[in-house]
């Protein structure tokens, strides 16, 4: 009988699951975002790409060169072609040095967006590609922004339109929801169960106290006409309550 009613619980959870998935995504998957472009990139495969998805552009002059921001979700991007973030290309190993000018730029990038992304541009992450990112890796260790790789245009669109939804406030609230949900629902149904049989139950008295109190608080704080009211028999309420009552005496 346990293992029907896990199973129907299993079942159960995965519709949920399914369910809120089709929701989120019906809530995501068509957004158009509205996108600060700096007027750097306004002829790049970067914007055209944003344009053909339909996404509300506004550019910029003010803004931080080579940056993309998705004010929905307080997040910006900043596209860096690993090539030009050097004095010299490749550079020599073991003495990277990265140009001052984009040092600075990255520098203000960090203090202007609290949430904030470099999107790393090399067709092939090599070794040269590598080092280039660890050295602004170490540079830029204490702060808040993370380096995401990409290879092409496509790659960065995905990134940014990824992360932008990801970090939406209504899309983050979906996720938690469904987050605190599956664990909600993990606790009541399968631990409690556990936790019920120490009470020497066996799993059809388990189940019944399972439904009628819901929680292992309730079970504690009931009084005796309550726990009879779970349709339990009289014996197996006595039961219950020596062993609450034992346990009491133990702390």
């Amino acid at each position: 009988m346990l293992r029907r009613y896990n199973s129907t619980i299993h079942q159960s959870n995965q519709h949920i699951i399914m369910t809120e998935d089709k929701a989120s995504t019906s809530t995501v998957v068509d957004t158009q975002w509205p996108v600060v472009v700096n007027s750097s990139l306004q002829d790049s495969d970067i914007t055209r790409m944003l344009s053909q998805q339909k996404h509300k552009l506004r550019y910029s002059d003010s803004s931080i060169p080579n940056t993309f921001i998705f004010p929905l979700s307080a997040v910006a991007f900043m596209v860096l072609p690993l090539s030009d973030a050097t004095l010299e290309w490749p550079p020599k190993s073991g003495n990277i040095k990265l140009d001052e000018d984009i040092y600075d730029r990255l520098e203000k990038f960090v203090k202007v967006h609290k949430n904030c992304f470099l999107l790393a541009l090399a067709s092939l992450h090599g070794q040269h590609e590598r080092a280039v990112m660890s050295e602004i890796q170490k540079r830029f260790m204490c702060s808040p922004m993370r380096i995401l790789p990409a290879h092409n245009a496509s790659d960065c669109v995905q990134c940014m339109t990824t992360v932008a939804k990801a970090m939406s406030k209504s899309v983050s609230s979906v996720l938690k929801s469904r987050l605190d949900h599956l664990l909600k629902r993990q606790f009541d149904e399968q631990t409690i169960l556990n936790i019920l049989a120490q009470f020497g139950l066996n799993n059809h008295e388990c189940l019944v106290l399972q439904q009628g109190c819901e929680t292992i608080s309730n079970v504690v704080m009931a009084n005796r006409e309550k726990l009879l009211d779970c349709s339990l028999d009289s014996e197996t309420v006595t039961t219950i309550m020596e062993f609450l009552k034992q346990d009491s005496y133990a702390k």
